[in-house]
């Protein structure tokens, strides 16, 4: 399982466009699930759940109420994510999401924050994925 894991972080680390280049886990905040699920019930509608994973990953199963964008259409599809909204960034581990979650920040979002554990600590945790 660790070797499916670096493989898949080289993987994304070798495709994700230069704009998100830097130190994914310095973004400006994380987020747990006990937070997220908390959100989920008291601003159901200030929430946006943002996967940044690809088509495939997020079809095997993604955050209930979460929108897919990929990391490199993120750029191009900034009319999709609400700068109003408190956007929490989502992917399989909180590496990609963590590079989404600082340049959004860097964009002027101003209610931004990064699930470190990602879709694998949600799902390790018991928590609903949709299909």
């Amino acid at each position: 399982m660790r070797n499916f894991i670096a493989v898949l972080t080289l993987c994304a680390a070798l495709v994700v466009p230069a704009t998100f280049a830097g130190d994914a886990h310095s973004a400006p905040g994380a987020i747990s699930a006990e937070e997220i699920r908390q959100l989920q019930k008291s601003e159901p509608d200030k929430l946006l759940l943002l996967d940044v994973r690809t088509p495939r990953e997020y079809q095997r199963g993604h955050l209930p109420g979460s929108i897919l964008v990929p990391m490199n259409q993120v750029p191009n599809n900034l009319h999709r994510i609400a700068r109003e909204r408190k956007i929490v960034v989502v992917c399989a581990t909180g590496a990609r999401s963590g590079a989404v979650t600082n340049w959004l920040s860097k964009q002027g979002y101003p209610w931004v924050k990064n699930y470190t554990g990602g879709v694998m600590d949600w799902s390790r945790r018991g928590l609903p994925l949709e299909r």
